[in-house]
């Protein structure tokens, strides 16, 4: 009987053994054609001139055929482009983004095609360059704070619904307050504004002597949407397929419209509304980016 017993439990060990090993191999392939377990994906499977056919591309794990948990991906040298949290076969959880340097330049928490919770921006060297919070359907909202690279707090601002908020200050690299700008559903009460001078406030320029800040059209990689550019009338502006800007030009300046601000990985970021020349606030975030 104890024989019999010690048959059947190293059978049971040999099967045990090698059921982890062959769950622990890469690249696996089930009897029903579905991926499983741990997968490396290479340049040969992205076919991209840049990636050799044998450099890493892809790393992570499958269940059923479906992308589960971190999933890295690599630049062609080599080094690490991102890190997304999988769960069934589509980006939700906490998520990192790398220049092309390996330095760490976005992190928070990516659901679908964006940013939701807490989400802070890098400068070049790694330091916090913005803290943000985004809403669940990818616009900023609540309390945002801009830093210097010292680290001090450049700017601070409260979201609604996309749009500035109430007062937004501004600080020097020293941490003293510059200015104070009153903004209700993302447009500056000019009236409100104080700019200070050694901490005393003076009384802000008349409208009419603000400087205009309409965004110059010059970078001949635009794209417009009919015809040769001209700088005047109503346009839609693109590069590398995605909207840069679009309204009502003069001189090649956007004057009433929106300029979009983009990530070094092609995420939109923010939508600067420019009215009379002027930028005015933040718009939201559309649901699709080229839209």
């Amino acid at each position: 009987m104890k024989k019999i017993t010690s048959i059947l439990l190293l059978i049971f060990s040999t099967f045990t053994i090698a059921y982890a090993a062959d769950a622990d191999s890469l690249n696996v392939i089930d009897a029903m054609g579905k991926r499983q377990g741990a997968w490396t994906l290479y340049g040969r499977d992205k076919k991209d001139p840049l990636f050799k056919p044998e450099a890493k591309w892809q790393e992570g794990r499958y269940k059923d055929s479906q992308k589960i948990g971190v999933w890295i991906e690599y630049f062609f040298t080599g080094k690490k482009k991102s890190e997304l949290t999988y769960v069934n076969n589509r980006p939700n959880g906490h998520a990192i983004m790398y220049t092309e340097n390996g330095i760490k330049s976005e992190e928070g928490t990516w659901v679908g095609s964006r940013w939701v919770g807490d989400y802070n921006l890098f400068y070049e060297d790694g330091t916090p360059r913005q803290a943000f919070n985004y809403s669940q359907i990818g616009q900023r909202e609540g309390p945002q704070t801009y830093l210097h690279p010292n680290g001090k707090i450049a700017i601070t601002v409260d979201m609604k619904g996309g749009k500035e908020q109430g007062w937004k200050k501004e600080y020097d690299e020293t941490g003293k307050l510059i200015s104070e700008m009153l903004f209700v559903d993302g447009v500056i009460d000019p009236t409100a504004t104080k700019i200070y001078d050694n901490s005393k406030p003076i009384k802000a320029p008349e409208e009419k002597t603000v400087k205009s800040d309409a965004k110059v059209v010059s970078d001949p990689n635009f794209l417009p949407n009919k015809g040769v550019f001209n700088g005047e009338g109503d346009w839609t502006l693109y590069r590398n397929g995605q909207i840069t800007m679009k309204g009502s030009f003069h001189l090649k300046k956007l004057v009433s419209g929106e300029e979009r601000i983009y990530n070094a990985n092609g995420i939109l970021q923010q939508v600067k509304i420019f009215k009379d020349g002027k930028y005015v606030g933040d718009g939201p975030l559309p649901t699709e980016a080229n839209k």
